[in-house]
């Protein structure tokens, strides 16, 4: 690649942060498929398509009281309600994240870049890139294991 070719250092950096950005969203987006699912498979309503328009925070209440209601297997019921509790304090992170843009300046006093997501409601709330790759992998292993978790549970016959 001839030096013309080149990518200017912040168009690289740019590609690094939307291609971490989008690991986020693709991570959390297990979770809440998820969802969606054991809605199905812990009712015998269509509550996955009763409940498709409505917000992550109704969805993952929702699959709450279905784990609770289940009768017996209690040690398996707080596995899975504790995956719950972790993918809805995810959430929370990742509506910061897809809700706010990547801010890139000059630190002078560093003389480097910083780059990060900031709350425009709560300035104290960011997240650096190190941040979002911890976030995409909390957000991959709360999916799996809530999966797990979730499974058990199906499986069972009450």
């Amino acid at each position: 690649m001839s030096v013309e070719q080149e990518k200017h250092y912040l168009e690289v950096l740019g590609d690094e942060l939307s291609l971490a950005l989008g690991h986020a969203v693709w991570a959390f987006a297990r979770i809440e498929w998820l969802t969606y699912e054991y809605m199905r498979k812990l009712s015998s309503d269509s509550l996955d398509m009763l409940m498709g328009d409505q917000l992550f925070r109704a969805r993952i209440k929702l699959i709450r009281q279905l784990v609770q209601r289940l009768e017996g297997c209690e040690s398996e019921k707080q596995a899975a309600l504790a995956c719950i509790d972790r993918a809805e304090k995810l959430a929370d992170q990742r509506n910061t994240i897809v809700h706010n843009p990547w801010q890139i300046w000059i630190d002078f006093e560093r003389g480097d870049f910083v780059t990060e997501i900031k709350k425009y409601t709560n300035h104290q709330k960011t997240f650096d890139l190190s941040a979002i790759r911890t976030f995409t992998e909390s957000a991959q292993q709360t999916a799996s294991d809530l999966q797990d978790a979730l499974g058990v549970l199906t499986t069972r016959s009450y």
